[in-house]
């Protein structure tokens, strides 16, 4: 269903679906029979449209009773068309919900004065630019979060109070490391050989996904897939060779050869234990109901976990693990010596002094220090590769997640802990905007924090006790600290519908279709309970040829 009239007799899945229901309902029989049958695309497009202005209108309501929002954009292209996805989060007394409001087509131009001018236009056209907006999410584009000229900056213009949180998940993806071993196995053909092998040697059906960027989850999948199914992947490598029908063998024998390598299973074994620990966080950021003082917990607690691991004995439990792989698989474990390595170290650059560089762990694994090459394997493998993953890490998380970028984030976590001193500057920051009396917020802090008996509680305790006839200003905050979001995930989410949507047979779906149907398909928990009836009374209401 594309929304536009079509010449042809079959292909127009509306009226074919229309024509089925005819067949065996007599009712609708009568009514599709008719020589008004309204079913024509102009007829459908306004049906979703006013279905669609249903839901946003009770969101545009929800927004308008909580008195402010925060607003979350991303693009992607589909089908030659720049889509900007509109998300925004609110809380409706202290439950909160992250909202789809549209995707706008900003294909002709993106830079930071024309997105700034389609999304107030798009705010204007919802009729909720007079409502403040307290936070901004996007990613690190710096058309959106440059601090001179940036969308971040232009709309701070006119939303003063609008801060900028750059997605945190989006870093968090940034500090992860890839594997490409899922390349070869998507093929149709290599896919069906590898789960074949799994039924013939008895191991549970798992798949190499694809690398992506908006799915987090799928490197720690692969890592557990690429170690659980290794002796499958072997066969079905093997099997390729032999036969030699694959046009691709050549890359099934490089493949067979990489993963047979002491230095394949290390650094997969090593990784495997690494992004468990960055999946927790990848996990939390992704989550619509994280608040930014979780997010800053978390960040710190999972730099605080690598930190620990680095000075503790934690490389023993998995060369352990990696002996005992090896042992099963008969690769034995040689540590390289850099003299044997064809390859000449490069020289970095003394340009490059002052910043934070990054590399592949093969090109570390190049450079082995030849003053480890007299110790023990377990020793060289821990300082030169363990080691190297750790502090790249550490590094890349303190660098993508500074202690600036937090201090807004660890203000807000004291202010869920009744820290007065220590949430001031949250406090301060939306003190005028929110017309809060200072005094009498510490005072209804204290009396809050004394009124919880356990000196251990949960933000949950106090959203429990805060009235707000009562608490006013605390109430008001708290809501503000629960609209402020850690990432621009929603946009993500909506990307995929998008795809779903608008595929290539609809990829002449005009932008309006497109929009609604997004709408009613993302925010279907609002658009399943429409009243029909209020749809069919506004749809009456229009200008027809005919009396309804």
């Amino acid at each position: 269903m594309t929304g536009y009239y079509s010449t042809k007799s079959t292909g127009r899945n509306f009226q074919e679906i229309c024509s089925f229901f005819s067949k065996y309902d007599s009712e609708f029989n009568r009514m599709f029979s008719n020589s008004i049958s309204y079913s024509s695309p102009k007829i459908q497009n306004e049906i979703i449209a006013l279905c669609s202005q249903n839901v946003k209108d009770t969101i545009f309501s929800e927004i308008k009773e909580t008195g402010f929002f925060s607003i979350m954009c991303d693009d992607a292209r589909c089908h030659k068309e720049e889509q900007m996805s509109i998300c925004v989060r609110y809380t409706k007394k202290f439950e909160v919900f992250e909202r789809f409001l549209g995707f706008i087509d900003v294909s002709q131009k993106q830079d930071a004065e024309s997105l700034t001018s389609a999304i107030l236009n798009f705010l204007e056209q919802s009729n909720i630019q007079n409502v403040p907006i307290v936070a901004q999410s996007y990613d690190g584009a710096a058309v959106m979060s440059g601090k001179r000229a940036g969308v971040q900056t232009k709309l701070k213009e006119y939303y003063p109070s609008a801060i900028y949180v750059h997605c945190m998940a989006h870093r968090v993806n940034l500090v992860v490391i890839d594997i490409s071993l899922y390349v070869h196995f998507s093929r149709p053909s290599t896919n069906f050989k590898l789960k074949e092998m799994q039924n013939k040697l008895n191991i549970k059906a798992t798949t190499l996904m694809a690398i992506s960027d908006t799915r987090w989850v799928c490197r720690i999948q692969n890592c557990d897939a690429v170690y659980n199914n290794f002796e499958v992947l072997i066969e079905v490598l093997n099997d390729e060779v032999d036969l030699n029908k694959d046009m691709d063998v050549a890359q099934a024998i490089g493949l067979l050869s990489s993963i047979q390598k002491a230095s394949f299973i290390i650094y997969l074994i090593i990784l495997q234990d690494v992004l468990k620990v960055i999946n927790i966080l990848s996990n939390q950021l992704q989550k619509k109901t994280s608040t930014l003082g979780e997010a800053a917990n978390i960040i710190f607690g999972v730099i605080q976990t690598f930190e620990n691991y680095r000075s503790s004995n934690k490389f023993s439990e998995i060369w352990s693990k990696i002996t005992n792989f090896a042992e099963k698989h008969n690769i034995p474990i040689e540590t390289p010596s850099r003299g044997s390595s064809s390859k000449r170290k490069r020289k970095e650059s003394t340009y490059l002094r002052d910043y934070c560089t990054s590399t592949t762990t093969g090109n570390e694994y190049s450079e082995f220090d030849e003053s480890s090459l007299n110790i023990s394997d377990q020793e060289n493998w821990k300082i030169n590769a363990y080691y190297r993953i750790l502090d790249a890490i550490i590094t890349s998380m303190k660098t993508r997640f500074s202690s600036e970028s937090l201090h807004l984030a660890s203000s807000v976590d004291c202010f869920f802990k009744l820290q007065f001193k220590e949430s001031l500057p949250f406090i301060q920051h939306y003190e005028k905007l929110l017309d809060i009396n200072i005094e009498s917020l510490e005072a209804e802090m204290t009396v809050i924090k004394n009124s919880i008996q356990n000196s251990d509680f949960a933000l949950s305790d106090v959203l429990q006790k805060v009235d707000q006839n009562v608490f006013a200003n605390l109430y008001k905050l708290l809501q503000v600290a629960l609209t402020l979001p850690i990432s621009s995930a929603s946009c993500e989410r909506s990307f995929s519908v998008m795809r779903r949507i608008k595929t290539w047979i609809r990829s002449s779906m005009n932008q309006d279709r497109f929009t609604d149907m997004s709408i009613l398909h993302i925010e279907r928990d609002i658009s399943n309970i429409i009243e029909s009836e209020n749809i069919l009374n506004n749809f009456a209401l229009k200008n027809r040829r005919i009396d309804l």
